[in-house]
């Protein structure tokens, strides 16, 4: 995937075509409204101008995130951290989401300033991963505005040019879509 979008740097998205029990919630895709389901999970929206916005699900408006020019959307979380970018120690998340896994995981300083954080982890003598409120303080260190948890265990994944950056647990699953930066043609 890496190589077909030609990309600098990519990693893994959210898990909204997998796990559809637990996320459901909306899905967009380059400012396209595809799906649209009541959820319980938190939702990271990134707008047309660069900024990124978190919102539990008592706090999301689809229509008012479209008409302020949504351009794409995650599903999964949990939000990592509060309003003043301060570490949460509460996630609104099931509890397995809560204990020790890879992450990865992408946070926002201001309009077109992002962070892509990847823990790898489940390997004996390397990494265990990180819990949840570990991955938040990290992000409170790097000084980010707001922070989301995506996708992780088996499909955390980083790459730089086509060359894989970090050291999976599991590197036969399959990733179906990426966050990535990329050069213009």
């Amino acid at each position: 995937m890496s190589r077909d979008v030609n990309s600098v740097l990519a990693m893994n998205g959210d898990s909204y075509c997998y796990n559809r029990q637990h996320t459901a919630g909306v899905l967009i895709r380059n400012g396209i409204l595809y799906w649209a389901e009541p959820t319980n999970s938190d939702v990271c929206i990134l707008y047309k101008n660069g900024e990124m916005k978190t919102y539990s699900p008592d706090q999301f408006n689809l229509q008012q995130v479209m008409k302020d020019g949504a351009y794409q959307s995650w599903t999964f979380g949990p939000n990592l951290l509060d309003n003043q970018g301060k570490a949460l120690s509460l996630f609104n998340t099931w509890s397995y989401i809560r204990e020790s896994h890879p992450r990865s995981a992408i946070g926002y300083y201001e309009p077109g300033h992002y962070c892509f954080v990847v823990v790898d982890g489940r390997q004996t003598g390397y990494s265990r991963g990180m819990t949840l409120p570990e991955l938040a303080q990290v992000f409170e260190s790097l000084g980010c505005s707001a922070a989301y948890n995506l996708d992780g265990g088996h499909s955390t994944f980083m790459t730089m040019g086509d060359q894989v950056v970090n050291h999976p647990y599991s590197s036969k699953h399959q990733i179906v879509d990426c966050l990535y930066f990329g050069e213009v043609q």
